[in-house]
């Protein structure tokens, strides 16, 4: 009996097995792409740091004193509640206002706090880097405080700056303490303050 057609077709079919074999080994070299990164390769602490960092920070800054001091406390209250050096001017003769300011005050940088009669009613601020309630600071404009106290500014030119404008807010809180913005001719903001009545109304801060 002649075999030799079955040995061919063993011979066949090995050779297609090792040729699979083969192709199935190339597939497995080539290269593929890197996995997508997913959100846990991003360490938390640097993507939402900043938005944290903005939650923790409690503004000073509000209607009733700055921090711990309310209007009507003293000169000791606005220390504690400042809690560094403050320098405190002379009041003029016959007046019993003054103030009490930080080392960079004379640059027009820092925060001041107005006494009169031993009382703490209004505090100054030009340091951009102190936020007014509302979240405006030095250097925002006026479109920006409009839209921020909308239905409760009082815009008026400014007394001395052509051009320039003072802007009264009165909170929508039960207050008498008032919010005044000064800007320059350009609509950016110079300075604020807040305090209340008379005081918070002086042009010339205790001149």
């Amino acid at each position: 009996m002649d075999m030799r057609p079955s040995f061919i077709s063993s011979s066949i079919f090995l050779a297609i097995t090792l040729v699979t074999l083969l192709a199935c080994d190339k597939k497995e070299e080539l290269p593929t792409e890197p996995p997508l990164p997913t959100t846990q390769s991003i360490p938390a602490e640097i993507s939402d740091s900043s938005s944290k960092d903005k939650q923790s920070k409690v503004n000073p800054a509000g209607f009733n004193g700055f921090g711990p001091a309310r209007f009507g406390g003293n000169e000791e209250d606005i220390r504690i509640s400042w809690g560094r050096p403050l320098k405190a001017s002379k009041p003029a003769k016959g007046m019993s206002c003054y103030y009490l300011y930080s080392d960079t005050m004379p640059q027009q940088r820092g925060v001041s706090f107005m006494l009169e009669d031993g009382r703490f009613v209004r505090y100054d601020v030009h340091d951009p880097r102190q936020t007014a309630p509302g979240n405006i600071v030095v250097g925002d404009s006026t479109s920006a405080i409009m839209q921020a106290y909308a239905g409760h500014v009082h815009n008026q030119p400014h007394k001395y700056i052509e051009g320039a404008h003072t802007l009264i807010v009165t909170p929508p809180q039960d207050t008498q303490a008032r919010l005044i913005f000064e800007t320059d001719a350009n609509d950016k903001v110079i300075e604020w303050r807040v305090g209340v009545p008379p005081q918070v109304y002086y042009v010339e801060g205790c001149s």
